[in-house]
């Protein structure tokens, strides 16, 4: 038994003691990215160690990205020199077709950070196996003759279900939507349907929840120029829960943004007002003693977000009122915080809080056990929240390019 522990002991120490030193003539990269396949990459680039730390590398990787009109997404990459290369920043933008498969989008980010990488890897000596071919990509802009006029519909429907001898559960939802995006405006409508359906058995009895709620929205975004634009907003539907049986509301609203809108992909900086009418036609009369009404209502935002080399910070605060009664108000948080504190720390945090003073649609009737249990009612709250924080930590080996995917499945 000894020397069988021995023997576990001492082979992973040996194997340790014999691994190599990547060389130091290879590029060192910092790959800070969410959205790539960091093994695909490792593998298929040459010339260069991935490296686990910001402070050692040689140059730093930085992706953003914003949804484009079509549903894909523009992916912007900014190469920061590190160490010799200090203060020698590129950037380059490409764009994620939304029919991608995650091969053809893994080989196209594969593909400019390659090309990003050329120039620290000519003034670092590396340029021996450069090969550059040149060709023609098509490019979608303005003056275009697009057959679909920027038009993109989408159709969706899922479902699924679980159960057991007891008890039954059955979710389906879909939604249908249409959108057309320009540099001048941004129109989209889209419909949902969502049915929760449930059913539990315990000794002779049956219990069935069932939640239904559907939802038309529809929105027209005007650019005025860099920095202001308005918008029209319309939506409506119902929900069991809520005690909808029809709701809809029609608003109007104008946006500020202090940077450009141009540098909305690494920071920007909004405030915003919307005032609008709201009609609501209840299933249960309500703690009101309403059965329908119209009112009036309106909304100021405040709101931000940044994505530097130390992290990303983005979030909001609201308030919102009717009308009517300035005392029916509510007043929303919302935070998304991840910073890199030292080496190989990282720390992360992101939530929401809302303190609620306008849930004018609850019912007058009060809830059973049966219905809260399953969730059919809104029931009353001064306030409401959620959040989710960690942190990571890592030490050892700066280096990470080796792959090795062995019993991973």
């Amino acid at each position: 038994m000894c020397r069988l522990l021995c023997f576990l002991f001492f082979v992973p120490c040996f194997s340790i003691a014999q691994t190599a030193a990547p060389s130091t003539n290879n590029l060192l990269i910092y790959l800070d990215c969410n959205s790539c396949d960091n093994t695909y990459l490792r593998q298929n680039i040459s010339q260069i160690e991935f490296v686990r730390d910001r402070k050692v590398a040689e140059v730093h990787l930085l992706f953003t990205n914003q949804q484009t009109g079509s549903g894909g997404s523009s992916e912007m990459i900014q190469f920061i020199g590190l160490g010799q290369f200090e203060g020698e920043i590129d950037t380059l933008t490409y764009s994620l077709d939304v029919n991608m498969t995650s091969d053809e989008r893994r080989r196209k980010q594969k593909r400019f950070i390659e090309l990003g990488l050329i120039h620290y890897l000519i003034k670092k000596g590396n340029y021996n196996d450069i090969t550059v071919q040149l060709g023609k990509e098509e490019v979608l802009s303005d003056t275009v003759n697009d057959p679909w006029n920027y038009w993109v519909f989408g159709l969706n429907i899922n479902g699924w279900a679980n159960g057991q001898e007891t008890r039954f559960s059955i979710n389906t939802n879909s939604s249908i939507s249409a959108k057309r995006v320009t540099k001048k405006n941004k129109f989209s409508i889209r419909a949902n349907y969502n049915r929760n359906y449930q059913q539990y058995k315990y000794e002779n009895e049956t219990v069935i929840g069932n939640q239904e709620n559907s939802n038309v929205n529809l929105q027209e975004i005007i650019s005025i120029n860099n920095k202001w634009s308005y918008g029209i907003f319309a939506d409506g539907g119902n929900s069991i829960f809520r005690n909808y049986n029809l709701y809809g509301q029609l608003g109007t609203g104008i946006e500020y943004n202090f940077f450009p809108y141009d540098e909305s992909a690494t920071k920007q900086v909004i405030a915003a007002y919307s005032i609008g009418t709201r009609y609501n036609d209840y299933i249960d009369t309500t703690i009101f003693n309403k059965d329908r009404e119209l009112l009036g209502q309106h909304r100021v935002l405040l709101a931000g977000s940044v994505q530097q080399q130390w992290g990303s910070l983005s979030g909001s605060v609201s308030w919102d009122n009717f009308l009517h009664d300035f005392k029916l108000n509510s007043t929303s948080f919302w935070l998304n915080f991840n910073i890199r504190l030292f080496k190989g720390f990282s720390w992360r945090i992101n939530g929401s809080f809302d303190v609620l003073h306008n849930q004018i649609n609850l019912k007058k009737e009060d809830a059973s056990l049966e219905d809260i249990l399953l969730q059919q009612q809104q029931l009353g709250s001064g306030y409401s929240f959620w959040m989710s924080t960690g942190i990571n930590y890592s030490f050892g080996s700066i280096y990470n390019s080796i792959v090795n995917p062995r019993f991973d499945f």
